[in-house]
């Protein structure tokens, strides 16, 4: 019987009633199912409960629907490219953007180009955003194991590779929280061994103790952005301040949180090729306040223009190729000035739904030092 989130279990009367009798158990969890409900009731409210669903459409179809009533033009050359495009492609992938255009009558090939634009944004930035989580991954594994004996327990006799292990590191009131990701961490590489080379080797040459910089390797960016938040403040700070040189340790400290859940976020949209051109993006980093004086808004104003959209997204991996190397901070230029030419090319991509101030191109750029 299930109350107020506690489990109760009730056991048949006689069930015990001799010494070291075994007791046979069967715990079972309930499954979900289909359709679906709100069982965790978030929803305020449900519309149109006993609504039909649509009807399956044939690719000519779709291309009626976007006709009439999406009010979208085809000559019939587009008319054939939405043919083989709708093979290929989602309809709700590509008609999702038709709100995006403004113009009275749309044509399809503007519609696609929406289409186009987004996944070279997607792309491009599914090159880009794995440089960040290495460059995170390599910095903090390597801060943790050779700063280790300012952090650690007094009486610890661990190696500088294993300094996760110690809880000396992690805000104290969150060792529970510390032994679960840890468990979890275990139970994956687990799954490795035989399959894995760095894993099995690890296991069969040093007793399955795996070192910071190996287990880094093998977390998600999700899983280590976790880690990142139950470290304690001076581990924290001492990590900061060795990183991202041309921002102030104040700044980096508060920021660096929010910025690696933000290249988090970014990173799974695009991973699992969600829209991105006109999205609004439920992530909060830390807005440099050069970047509020150059626009001349105020802080709120600011963070209310930008915070949620792909520029407060591009602004914090900019934070990132900053502090990387020569060759990373061209790849980075040169996708801003990819983007920049498909803007001035088009009539259709527009820099508001993207969250571009007018002079988005001067804040996003990195200038050689």
């Amino acid at each position: 019987m299930k109350k107020n989130n506690k489990l109760t279990l009730k056991i048949p009367i006689g069930s015990l009633d001799k010494p070291y009798k075994p007791l046979e158990v069967t715990l079972e969890r309930d499954g979900y199912s289909f359709p679906i409900k709100d069982v965790n009731h978030v929803l305020k409210q449900n519309k149109d409960l006993n609504k039909n669903l649509k009807c399956p459409l044939t690719t000519e179809k779709l291309i009626d629907h976007l006709k009439n009533p999406h009010n979208i033009s085809f000559s019939s050359d587009e008319e054939e490219q939405a043919s083989l495009d709708l093979k290929v492609i989602n309809y709700y992938r590509i008609s999702a953007f038709r709100k995006l255009i403004y113009k009275r009558t749309p044509s399809y090939t503007d519609l696609i180009t929406l289409y186009n634009f987004d996944r070279y944004l997607r792309d491009s930035l599914s090159r880009l955003l794995p440089g960040v989580e290495v460059y995170l991954k390599t910095s903090l594994a390597r801060f943790l194991s050779t700063n280790y004996d300012n952090y650690k327990t007094p009486c610890s006799e661990l190696p500088g590779g294993l300094v996760y292990l110690d809880n000396n590191i992690y805000i104290s009131k969150k060792i529970k929280d510390v032994n679960i990701m840890l468990s979890t961490f275990a139970e994956e590489l687990l799954k490795k061994i035989g399959k894995d080379a760095m894993i099995t080797h690890h296991v069969v040459n040093y007793g399955g103790n795996i070192p910071i910089w190996v287990l880094f390797e093998e977390i998600t960016l999700g899983q280590f952005s976790r880690f990142v938040s139950l470290l304690n403040n001076n581990v924290l700070e001492g990590w900061t301040s060795n990183i991202l040189q041309g921002i102030p340790d104040s700044v980096c400290y508060s920021g660096i949180k929010g910025w690696i859940t933000t290249i988090q976020m970014l990173r799974n949209k695009v991973a699992h090729s969600s829209k991105i051109y006109g999205d609004h993006i439920p992530y909060n980093p830390k807005l440099l306040r050069e970047n509020i004086e150059r626009s001349g808004k105020s802080i709120p104003d600011f963070y209310d223009n930008y915070q949620h959209t792909i520029f407060g997204g591009l602004l914090t991996v900019k934070i990132f190729y900053s502090d990387l190397r020569s060759n990373d901070r061209d790849s980075w230029n040169n996708f801003l000035k990819k983007i920049k030419q498909r803007i001035s090319n088009s009539n259709v991509i527009k820099t508001r739904c993207l969250g571009f101030p007018d002079n988005w191109y001067d804040y996003l750029i990195i200038k050689n030092s």
